[in-house]
């Protein structure tokens, strides 16, 4: 069965990820939005135990990350996240990300996640496999539609 998009991954929220108030800390919803970028590409068959002559594309470093806290997440229980690439450059790619209740009526936090590929031998930016850009190029036309 084919992907669609926005990807959608299920995170549980534990005791140790709240803070004094009861409230999910800052942080952790970029750990939920890592995590779910890790399920989303094994999805799409990249993983990161392959080695690079399988995988080559998982030579990539985090180059941004924006987040905008919309509502608090209260105790704990289980929350969405739901990634979509909205944009895949020659090396770079954006994943836009919401992190909101399961039944999907409350977000709490937006935002997006820029990765780069880089060169393991350089350090330097590189392009995406054709195997990548025919998988996430896939998620970004279906999302553009």
């Amino acid at each position: 069965m084919p992907l669609g998009s926005p990807y959608r991954s299920v995170q549980h929220v534990y005791f140790d990820d709240l803070d004094a108030l009861n409230i999910l800390h800052n942080v952790r919803f970029l750990l939920f939005m890592e995590r779910a970028r890790g399920e989303l590409f094994n999805a799409l068959g990249f993983r990161w135990e392959d080695d690079f002559s399988v995988n080559p594309d998982k030579y990539h470093v985090v180059a941004a990350h924006e987040i905008k806290y919309l509502q608090p997440v209260r105790g704990e229980g289980d929350v969405a996240v739901e990634l979509a690439p909205t944009h895949l450059g020659t090396s770079s790619l954006i994943l836009a990300a919401n992190v909101q209740s399961l039944d999907g009526k409350t977000l709490y936090a937006d935002g997006t996640t820029r990765i780069v590929r880089l060169d393991p031998a350089t350090g330097k930016p590189c392009p995406w496999s054709q195997t990548f850009r025919d998988k996430v190029g896939a998620l970004v036309k279906q999302r553009a539609t």
